[in-house]
């Protein structure tokens, strides 16, 4: 690994933290509050609490492999063409939510405030921003993200402040409405969704520049920590703003930017919040395509870090277009999706127990 595009603890939690919020503060406030209600804040303890496992691994291996994707780990562990085998779904998994990132962005400008513009133009205009981007490097982008992490985290809290006199406490209660089983189905939900989408690290964390000759794990828990706190609060001032009419909207956090009236000075701010969801979007598809374009590099075992970045960039665009046609068709998938993270986390977990074996038996 080269060591001047190494990326430092502190950008590299300023990565992690952008990309679990980036598109997923579009949907999840309304996925979560629809399945359990007023008790989502029990949810998302549940669903913070599972994606501590394949965040834990991710950091093991890195320790146990520094410098080394979970690709290069694996050959050294298992061989070569087990590691191409495991390696299959995990790739199809990032090519799927590349496309995926780059149909959302489409789908909520074109339902919100560019109706009649084609939905290729944003797709295209990310997948193209993004690819140069990758090309640019792990460091230029690690240094552009923490700049725009201002922008997408201060907007967010901007917002939030702005509808104070919107908030309503009784919407809160009751508490479990509809007993404890929406809680656990909707934590499965949020957890395949949010702390699903960033096994896409298990590539990105070989970039981590050590600290003193260790592993600096402390300032990427802590970013964990401070997504899962702003998830929370965005999911409970939307619920305190919209109480009962929160599971009607698609866009729950765009609708909250529309209640903003402060002395006929500050009103509707929907172009801000949209140019904040279209950054936080932009950052989530550049480092999905950034850990796809490593790991296929690794595994067809190339010297050209950049040759495969834009055919994955176009090939992630025209799966956007094609995959998915509607937003129905998108809300069966964030429905089906996290049964996909789980699936594909299965091969974190056997290369994690192995390496962790044979390291025992290294030791003896």
């Amino acid at each position: 690994m080269k060591t001047d595009n190494m990326i430092s603890p502190l950008q590299m939690t300023v990565l992690l933290v952008v990309y679990m919020t980036g598109s997923t503060i579009l949907f999840v406030p309304s996925t979560l509050l629809a399945q359990s209600g007023n008790a989502f804040w029990l949810a998302m303890l549940v669903s913070g609490v599972f994606g501590c496992l394949p965040l834990g691994c991710m950091l093991y291996l890195h320790r146990r492999f520094p410098g080394e994707t979970l690709i290069e780990g694996g050959i050294r562990t298992i061989g070569y063409p087990v590691t191409v085998l495991l390696m299959v779904p995990y790739i199809v998994f990032m090519v799927l939510l590349q496309a995926y990132i780059y149909f959302s962005i489409g789908a909520f400008f074109t339902t919100t405030m560019m109706r009649d513009t084609p939905v290729f133009i944003f797709n295209g205009l990310i997948a193209m921003i993004s690819a140069l981007t990758v090309r640019a490097g792990a460091l230029v982008m690690a240094r552009m993200f923490v700049l725009l992490s201002f922008l997408l985290i201060g907007v967010i809290i901007l917002v939030l402040v702005f509808n104070m006199e919107n908030y309503h406490l009784d919407y809160l209660l009751p508490v479990l409405p509809m007993g404890i089983k929406p809680v656990f189905h909707s934590a499965y939900l949020t957890s395949g969704f949010i702390y699903g989408d960033f096994l896409v690290f298990a590539f990105v964390f070989a970039y981590l520049r050590p600290k003193e000759g260790k592993t600096a794990t402390k300032p990427i828990f802590l970013g964990y920590l401070i997504n899962w706190l702003l998830i929370s609060c965005v999911s409970l001032c939307i619920l305190m703003a919209l109480g009962p009419l929160t599971n009607e909207y698609q866009y729950p956090l765009f609708i909250l930017s529309r209640l903003i009236s402060i002395q006929e000075i500050f009103e509707r701010l929907e172009s801000i919040i949209g140019m904040s969801m279209m950054a936080g979007s932009y950052m989530k598809a550049t480092i999905t395509l950034f850990a796809l374009n490593t790991a296929l590099t690794r595994l067809l075992k190339q010297k050209d870090d950049g040759q495969f970045v834009y055919p994955l960039a176009l090939l992630g665009m025209i799966l956007s277009l094609t995959v998915v046609r509607n937003e129905a068709d998108f809300g069966n998938v964030l429905l089906t999706w996290p049964m996909l993270t789980f699936t594909v986390s299965l091969t974190l977990y056997v290369f994690t127990l192995i390496a962790h074996f044979r390291k025992r038996e290294t030791k003896n």
